[in-house]
């Protein structure tokens, strides 16, 4: 537990009921579908689950990206109290880079590729504040310096191209910190990156946010990555957080039957000469979510109840019914997986 929710203040940042769509010749695509959270300031949430299930999406909606005709089509986005969702885009864009930044995949998507590093990273700083372009420069290496990089002043008069992936994400996360914000999302950012370099940012990463009080989401599909950064984990299935609670909680005895199946499918989890754990069948089709919990076509503990929409809340057995349904342990489902027995975890 973070010093702000054991103090009782209120969470940096809260979501709630957050609901996005794409139109499409099918119908309504329901892409987000009432999704809840909060995060503390200096916490690293994880925000898990397979490709489609709703993760980068929740990430452009908190910061107004979603691009039309996507829309937000219900639900509360608070930062300190104030309504994102509800801003005109002006304040928005006042609000983008500076409070709340995003960190892309891919940095090469991110990047002018005509504009040197300075040039771009005074920009990011001049946007938000009336300062100088000397001082913005001063921010500037300063940033870089905070990521590792070295030999700051030769990189900021680099071009994109002139950089390593490795190094372009740490521009990247440079910039995204040059201003201070209070937020950061990040988007898979060390997906395309090999192992050593990914671990060096993660490693980079969890000291800037205890250093900074910065609060962290970290969107990605691989629970590794989860387990050694996060404080807390939300796991997404088709536009919904099916379960969440404390990182180590949530992947040493998982309760919903997806989050139990995508820890058997990890490899390092399985014996040698075992076959791999699959989950079988597809998710379902966004444009037309099945009634009741969207997994039970695909889950083996599925029940009859799971025809009703079952409600994101604490287990029973683990003191549930009710509470917010962002902080605690809670899970999505009529029939969760049962709790190890004592010591066998």
């Amino acid at each position: 537990m973070t010093a702000a929710a054991a103090s009782g203040r209120p969470p940096l940042l809260r979501v709630e009921g957050l609901c996005t769509g794409f139109p499409s010749r099918a119908g309504m695509l329901h892409a987000v579908d009432g999704v809840d959270f909060s995060l503390d300031r200096g916490e690293i949430l994880g925000l898990v689950g397979e490709s489609g299930s709703g993760k980068s999406v929740t990430g452009f909606s908190i910061l107004g990206l979603v691009d039309p005709p996507g829309r937000i089509l219900g639900g509360r986005v608070l930062l300190d109290g104030v309504d994102l969702a509800a801003l005109d885009e002006p304040a928005r864009r006042a609000i983008r880079g500076k409070r709340i930044a995003m960190i892309f995949q891919d940095p090469m998507m991110t990047l002018n590729p005509v504009l040197r590093i300075d040039t771009q990273m005074i920009e990011a700083v001049t946007a938000h504040e009336a300062t100088g372009t000397a001082q913005a420069r001063e921010r500037a290496r300063a940033a870089l310096v905070q990521v590792g990089i070295a030999a700051p002043d030769e990189r900021l008069l680099a071009y994109p191209h002139q950089l390593s992936g490795g190094m372009r994400q740490r521009v990247a996360i440079a910039i995204a910190l040059v201003n201070r914000p209070d937020v950061i999302i990040a988007d898979e950012p060390t997906t395309a990156l090999d192992v050593t370099i990914q671990g060096q940012i993660l490693h980079e990463m969890q000291a800037l946010v205890r250093e900074s009080g910065t609060a962290l989401v970290w969107i990605t599909h691989d629970l590794s990555v989860v387990a050694g950064l996060a404080d807390r984990v939300c796991v997404m299935y088709a536009g919904r957080i099916v379960e969440s609670g404390p990182v180590d909680a949530v992947l040493d005895a998982p309760r919903h039957p997806y989050t139990r199946g995508l820890i058997d499918s990890v490899p390092a989890m399985n014996p040698r000469g075992r076959p791999l754990a699959q989950i079988p069948g597809n998710a379902p089709s966004p444009v037309d979510l099945p009634p009741g919990c969207t997994f039970r076509a695909r889950c083996s503990r599925a029940i009859e109840r799971c025809g009703d929409m079952p409600p994101l809340e604490a287990p029973a057995d683990e003191g549930g019914g009710g509470g917010d349904g962002t902080r605690a342990r809670t899970v999505r489902c009529w029939n969760p997986v049962p709790l190890p027995a004592q010591g066998s975890r």
